[in-house]
């Protein structure tokens, strides 16, 4: 044989093998997992024993001439990419097509090639450990072959070694480039399968993502069949991130999909619609109400400890089309969201109530408890002097007429009243209030500042409420003075929609610790009072659509300003 005619050879040879190679790469998805069937072993195995036939059917001119071990390149093929299995079945089929198919080639000397190749490469790939072995042995054996099959085909005695030797490395040339080939492709296909899946998936519960999921709701939902599709919400997960940190909420998010996954194992499509979403399609079952109940109301909620919202409908029954059918869904869990959320601040005003009754009746139950110590006390000692109260009395009166103004406070304070506001100005509730005040103001040594707003700030008030407001405050600024050299200023004034009033002292001025507790019913820093007074003066101006707020500097004192709404200018004309 020429040097021309082996060059050719091993070119036509390599040619077909590659193209082989190529198609085989676009037939099989190659991975362990895959290769461990026996319907992906067999399907593999045959092809390449199909590809070595016609290797072989190539080179049936010359079969003796030992220039034909190109065929044993895809069995070492299906023994490296495919499994032992593999490789056996593509040199079994490479038999059975030679014997059965007329002109391909084969002669006792292939077959037993074929053979031992075939079971020598299945050997090989199911005892290597390691991938790199597993090729050198299989390179060795393939070159071997054509070594040995030269030998018998007499080429020492022809003084044909060179050709020999050629065609040995030119088919582990081969083998080497094929086996680069698959390995790079399979490479690629998984770069090209996990990018896939990363723009698909989500990372955090596998699950499809929001776009993937709308990509193949669309098509699903023009197929036309009954289908239920549910939105589930997972309620509080902002407060479980900001309590327990976003490692708790992604392992709750991901127990939340692994249980869907669970519960609807025959979900049609089932993706993560949303940071704390997610979204699952089924054929529409007999007992839905029922299932989903059950389901998303107590199983999954129960073990995944967190509680779900969930909202679904049914098409095409509830709706044709589908971009109206999404949209019902959505609007569902909204609502049934909104529900629980009303009936979570429900229960939560409920709690309040309950905790502020407890505290009042404990609080109205202490300022009690000690004027009837007290009454108690002198009662039992009056016993030993015959019942003769003369001498406390003038105590006992005190401390009874302490209860019955404590009692008098707090049924105002606790009482609803009818608001009937009338239309006046806050400068003549301030007014009303210096002169009730003032001579009190006087009597203690204290100098009194009035500053206030020419124009009449009106506003639709009851005079009596907000009178009694203004005494109070303007007592407890006298009250927070020692006395002698201290200054009271009122201020009124307008502020956007608001009027407001300021009543500032010199005295100590309130700690921060006290300021928090200022307004909470039975706290106060003075000896003698009840308590209450504050409680209700902020009632009132609540009633009125207005608020009370303090701010104070220990050691230079407090400023309260009661903000009341303004009335409209068309209501004042």
């Amino acid at each position: 044989m020429g040097r021309c005619t082996v060059v050719r050879e091993l070119v036509v040879n390599a040619s077909l093998l590659i193209s082989g190679l190529y198609i085989g790469s676009l037939l099989f998805r190659l991975t362990p997992q895959s290769m461990a069937s026996w319907r992906t072993s067999m399907s593999f195995g045959l092809y390449y024993g199909v590809v070595a036939a016609a290797l072989l059917a190539f080179n049936q001119e010359g079969a003796g001439d030992g220039s034909r071990s190109f065929h044993l390149v895809p069995v070492a093929i299906a023994a490296l990419h495919g499994s032992p299995r593999a490789a056996a079945i593509a040199a079994g089929f490479q038999l059975l097509l030679g014997w059965a198919l007329p002109g391909v080639g084969l002669d006792a000397r292939v077959a037993l090639e074929t053979a031992v190749v075939g079971l020598g490469a299945a050997a090989i790939a199911a005892v290597a450990k390691r991938r790199a072995s597993a090729w050198a042995w299989t390179a060795t054996l393939v070159a071997g072959s054509q070594l040995v099959g030269a030998v018998l085909d007499g080429a020492p005695r022809e003084g044909r070694w060179w050709e020999a030797v050629v065609f040995a490395s030119g088919i582990l040339l081969v083998l080497w480039g094929a086996d680069s080939f698959i390995r790079k492709e399979r490479e690629r296909k998984a770069l090209m399968t996990e990018y896939t899946y990363l723009t698909q998936h989500d990372l955090l519960t596998g699950l499809l993502n929001f776009q993937t999921f709308q990509a193949r709701l669309q098509p699903l939902l023009a197929e036309g069949n009954r289908v239920c599709f549910i939105l589930i919400d997972c309620d509080d997960v902002k407060s479980l991130n900001t309590e327990q940190g976003f490692h708790t909420v992604d392992g709750t998010l991901r127990n939340v999909a692994n249980l869907l996954r669970a519960y609807f194992p025959d979900a049609l499509l089932m993706g993560r619609y949303g940071s704390d979403e997610f979204a699952v399609v089924f054929p529409m079952p007999d007992d839905l109400p029922a299932r989903l109940e059950k389901t998303l109301e107590t199983q999954i909620q129960e073990l995944s400890d967190i509680q779900l919202s969930y909202g679904y409908a049914v098409y095409p029954d509830e709706a044709k089309d589908p971009s109206a059918f999404i949209a019902l869904v959505q609007r569902r869990m909204l609502e049934t969201k909104r529900r629980l959320w009303l009936e979570r601040e429900a229960h939560w005003l409920h709690n309040e109530r309950l905790m502020a009754v407890g505290e009042l009746a404990a609080g109205m139950a202490h300022e009690i408890r000690n004027p009837l110590t007290t009454v108690k006390g002198f009662l039992q000692v009056s016993k030993q002097n015959g019942y003769n109260v003369s001498e406390y009395y003038d105590i006992i009166m005190h401390e009874i007429k302490r209860m019955s103004d404590l009692t008098v406070e707090f049924l105002q304070f606790s009482k609803p009243s009818a608001h009937r506001p009338s239309l006046i100005s806050i400068q003549e509730c301030v007014q009303a209030a210096v002169q009730l005040t003032e001579s009190e103001i006087t009597r203690n040594g204290h100098q009194l500042q009035l500053q206030a707003e020419e124009m009449p700030l009106m506003a639709l008030l009851e005079k009596d409420k907000i009178i009694q407001v203004l005494v109070n405050v303007v007592r407890n600024g006298i009250e927070a003075m020692e006395e002698g050299g201290g200054t009271l200023a009122i201020a009124v004034y307008p502020r956007g929609e608001f009027g407001l009033v300021d009543v500032t002292d010199t005295g100590g001025g309130i700690t921060d610790e006290h300021l928090m507790r200022l307004f909470q019913p039975f706290f106060s820093t003075k000896s003698k009072g009840t308590g209450l007074g504050l409680s209700i003066s902020q009632k009132l101006i609540n009633e009125h659509g207005g608020y009370i707020s303090v701010r104070s500097k220990v050691g230079i004192g407090t400023t309260f300003t009661i903000r009341l709404p303004l009335a409209d200018r068309d209501a004042t004309a």
